[in-house]
C-alpha cells in the first residue's frame, strides 16, 4: 500500500508516497522525560554531583575561578539557563568577584561580539562579568602557553588566562560527536582553548595510523574508550586538571533534559549515557535505500553542516546501498577547505595525502564525504549548483521521486528501507 510521507528540507516539508511494506522504520531519536523546569534539573545536578564534592566546597574565598563556555556554534547548550547557578555557588563560597572570569572557548572559530556574549550567557551573568569575558585565539602565538606534550605527541598550548586561574570550571553540552565521540566535556580544553596548531596535531589522530587506510575506525561518534583522539583531548585536559564539570544534555524542543556536574571525566561519561541512550536509535538490520533529511534549516544551512545527516545516514544503509539526501543549503558548500578537498583532488588516494601533509577539519569532513560516496549510491536534492554536487561524488536530483526511480534501478523495485526525517539527530546503532 502506497502511504504519504513528509520530510523537511529548509523551511518548508514535502510530501511523498512510498509503498508502506518496503518500509523497515522510520528513525526518529526517543522522547526525552518531560521537562517541567529546567533550573530544578540544574539545582538538583549541582546539589549532588558525580565523584566530587559541590562547587561552592570546592573553591577557596582567594581563588582565582575561570569558566570557560561554547561560542555561538554552540547556542543550543543553553548557557544562560546554568550559569547563573555557577556564579551563585562561587559567590557562596566567599571568591571575590573581580577574581571570577569566562573565556569563549571558541577554538579556531571566530570572535564572539559582546552582544554575541550577552546572549550565550545571560544578561545578568553577562552583566556581571563584564571586561571580564574573553575570546580565545587559536592563532595568537602570545596568548598560548606551551606546557609540554601528549604520549600522542600533541603539543599542549593552552589559553594564558586558563592558567592563571587557581580553579578552572568546564561548560559545554554533550551530543554525539564525530571525533571525541561525544561533545562537551575535555572539548572545552581541546580544542576549546587550545592553540592551532595543538588542535590540528590532536585532531589528525582521526586518520587511520597506517597511511594509505583512509581514516581510524576507532575514531568516531559514541567511542571514546579506544579512541585515540578523544584520549589525546584527555591528555590535554589533565594539564589543567580542571576543578569543575557543568554539561548540559538538550532535548529535540531545546530544553535542558539532563545536566552532567561534578568530576569532569566521569560526569561527563554519565551525561554521555543519558546522551546515547535517547539520540540513538538500536537497528536490527542495515537498509537497501536510506531516504534520509538534515531536519530543515538551519541544520541544512549549507553542505558543510549536512556532513553530520549523511555520517548518519552511513549507519544505517548496506555498502553498495542508495542514500537519498535532503539538504536545501541555501548558503552554499559552507567551508572552504571543505570545498577545495572535493575540488583540487582527483581521487580519494590523493585526499587522503593531501589530509595527511595539512590537516584541516573542513578536509576531514570533505573526505569522509568522499569516502561514502565511494560506498553508496548518494543522491542530493538541494539548491546546490549541480557541478558542486558532482564535484563530491554525489548524484543531483530535483524530486524525492526521482532519486526512488534510480534506487530501485540500483538495489530493485522493492528496497528495504529506512526514512529519517531529522537525520543531524538520530544515531543509528546496529545491534
Amino acid at each position: 500500500m502506497m502511504k504519504e510521507y513528509q520530510l523537511p528540507i529548509g523551511d518548508k516539508s514535502i510530501t511523498f508516497k512510498y509503498e508502506s511494506k518496503d518500509i523497515i522504520d522510520i528513525l526518529q531519536s526517543k522522547p526525552f522525560p518531560e521537562v517541567e523546569n529546567e533550573e530544578d534539573i540544574v539545582k538538583k545536578a549541582l546539589e549532588k554531583p558525580t565523584d566530587s564534592a559541590p562547587l561552592k566546597s570546592i573553591v577557596r574565598p582567594k581563588d582565582k575561578v575561570c569558566i570557560l563556555f561554547s561560542d555561538m556554534t554552540r547556542l543550543w547548550v543553553r548557557h544562560h539557563i546554568f550559569m547563573p547557578f555557577i556564579l551563585e555557588e562561587l559567590k557562596a563560597a566567599g571568591v571575590k568577584d573581580e577574581n571570577m572570569c569566562a573565556i569563549c572557548g571558541n577554538g579556531d572559530h571566530r570572535d564572539n561580539t559582546e552582544e554575541e556574549f550577552k546572549l550565550l550567557l545571560g544578561e545578568k551573568p553577562y552583566s556581571f562579568l563584564k571586561g571580564r569575558i574573553y575570546n580565545h585565539h587559536a592563532r595568537s602565538e602570545e596568548e598560548n602557553v606551551h606546557l609540554g606534550e601528549t604520549t600522542f605527541g600533541t603539543p599542549v598550548e593552552i589559553n594564558r588566562h586558563i592558567l592563571e586561574a587557581d580553579k578552572v570550571i568546564l561548560t559545554g553540552g554533550i551530543v554525539h560527536h564525530f571525533l571525541d565521540g561525544f561533545g562537551g566535556g575535555k572539548k572545552a580544553i581541546m580544542p576549546g582553548v587550545s592553540s592551532r596548531k595543538s588542535i590540528m596535531k590532536n585532531h589528525s589522530l582521526a586518520l587511520h595510523p597506517i597511511p594509505g587506510k583512509g581514516l581510524d575506525p576507532n575514531v568516531g561518534a559514541g567511542i571514546m574508550r579506544g579512541n585515540r583522539l578523544s584520549e589525546d583531548s584527555v591528555e590535554v585536559a589533565s594539564f589543567i586538571n580542571p576543578a569543575f564539570l557543568v554539561n548540559s544534555v538538550v532535548t529535540t524542543s531545546h530544553k535542558i533534559a539532563y545536566i552532567a556536574a561534578g568530576n569532569y571525566i566521569t560526569a561527563h561519561e554519565k551525561g554521555a549515557e543519558f546522551c546515547n541512550e535517547h539520540y540513538s536509535v538500536k537497528i536490527d538490520t542495515l537498509a537497501d535505500l536510506t531516504i534520509i533529511s538534515c531536519g530543515g534549516y538551519p541544520a541544512d544551512i549549507n553542505f558543510y553542516q549536512t556532513y553530520k545527516t549523511l555520517y548518519n545516514a552511513e549507519r544505517a544503509t548496506k555498502p553498495g546501498g542508495v542514500i537519498i539526501l535532503l539538504t536545501e543549503s541555501r548558503e552554499g558548500i559552507g567551508n572552504d577547505d571543505f570545498y577545495s578537498m572535493f575540488k583540487n583532488y582527483p581521487n580519494n588516494a590523493e585526499r587522503e595525502k593531501a589530509l595527511r601533509e595539512n590537516y584541516t577539519i573542513g578536509g576531514h569532513m570533505a573526505f569522509h564525504d568522499a569516502l561514502m560516496a565511494e560506498k553508496f549510491h548518494i543522491y542530493v536534492m538541494s539548491d546546490l549548483p549541480d557541478n558542486q554536487i558532482r564535484e563530491a561524488g554525489m548524484i543531483p536530483i530535483k524530486s524525492i521521486e526521482e532519486g526512488i526511480s534510480y534506487a530501485q534501478e540500483i538495489v530493485g523495485k522493492h528496497p528495504s528501507t529506512y526514512i529519517i526525517p531529522y537525520g543531524h539527530e538520530v544515531f543509528p546503532i546496529l545491534k
